[in-house]
C-alpha cells in the first residue's frame, strides 16, 4: 500500500513564519510521513517533526555539494531515501553534462550504502526536453549511466510538462522509481512561476498514475501555492487518502 507523504517545500514560507504551527497542521493531515527539503541546512528538523509526532521517510538534498554534510543529517533524521532534487538545466544539453551528473551520484553510493540509505535524483521538466544522446532521450541516457542501485522519484508533474507519457515511464523503469511528486495545475514549463492547484483541479490525469504505483510512495507538493496554501495542501492530502 502506498505511503502518503508532503514535500516540505511546499509550505516553506509558512515554516519560516511559524514552524511549530505548521508542523501541526500538517501532522493533523494524517500523512503517513513527511520529505524535508535543505535539511544539511536545518538542524532543527529531528527535534521539530518528533515534537509534532512526524517522520521523515525521505527527503532532498545536495548530494553533490556536501555529501557529509547530508549524510550526517539523513542520519540524524532516520530518512531512507535521499533525493538530489535537480541538476542544472544547462548540463543537461550535453552528453558531457549528464555524465557529470550520474558520476557525482555514483560516487555517494557506496557511502550512503554503508549507513543504510538510498539516494536518488529527482526531475524536473527540463530532462525531458533535453537534446537526444545518440538517439537516446536524455533522461533515459542519464539513468544507463547510475549505478543501479540508484532510486528515482519521478515528478509526475514536470515529466507530464516535459512531454514524457508518465505511465509508460512509470513501466518502463519499475521498482527503480521510489517515490512520486503528485501535484497538479496548468502544466505551463518549471519556471514560468505558474501556481499549482488542489489535485484533481488541473490538467494532470493523476488516478491512472496511483493506479500503476501501488507501492511507491506518493508526495504531494505545490512548487507555488497562492490560494490558501495549507487548505490546499489539506485537500490534496485527502484526495491521495481517498485512493
Amino acid at each position: 500500500m502506498a505511503a502518503v507523504s508532503i514535500q516540505l517545500y511546499t509550505l516553506r514560507d509558512q515554516l519560516s513564519s511559524d514552524r511549530d504551527a505548521t508542523l501541526a497542521a500538517v501532522a493533523a493531515m494524517g500523512v503517513d510521513e513527511v520529505e524535508p527539503f535543505g535539511i544539511e541546512n536545518f538542524d532543527w528538523l529531528p527535534e521539530a517533526l518528533a515534537a509534532v509526532g512526524l517522520k521523515a521517510g525521505s527527503a532532498h538534498a545536495g548530494l553533490l555539494a556536501d555529501p557529509e554534510k547530508v549524510l550526517a543529517a539523513a542520519k540524524a533524521l532516520g530518512v531512507g531515501t535521499v533525493f538530489q532534487p535537480f541538476f542544472e538545466p544547462d548540463k543537461w544539453l550535453s552528453a558531457d553534462g549528464i555524465r557529470e551528473l550520474a558520476d557525482g551520484l555514483n560516487a555517494q553510493v557506496d557511502r550512503f550504502a554503508e549507513a543504510g540509505l538510498k539516494i536518488g535524483y529527482h526531475n524536473h521538466d527540463w530532462e525531458f526536453k533535453a537534446p537526444e544522446v545518440d538517439g537516446v532521450a536524455a533522461y533515459d541516457y542519464f539513468i544507463s549511466l547510475l549505478d543501479p542501485r540508484i532510486v528515482l522519484e519521478v515528478d509526475t508533474y514536470w515529466a507530464a510538462a516535459g512531454g514524457r507519457d508518465v505511465v509508460a515511464l512509470l513501466a518502463t523503469y519499475g521498482d527503480r522509481i521510489t517515490h512520486l511528486h503528485i501535484k497538479d495545475g496548468p502544466l505551463e514549463p518549471a519556471r514560468s512561476g505558474a501556481a499549482n492547484v488542489v489535485l484533481g483541479k488541473g490538467l494532470m490525469d493523476i488516478p491512472p498514475i496511483l493506479d500503476a504505483s501501488p507501492n511507491r510512495t506518493w508526495v504531494c507538493e505545490f512548487d507555488y501555492a497562492v490560494v490558501d496554501p495549507i487548505e490546499e495542501v489539506r485537500q490534496s492530502i485527502a484526495y491521495l487518502k481517498e485512493r
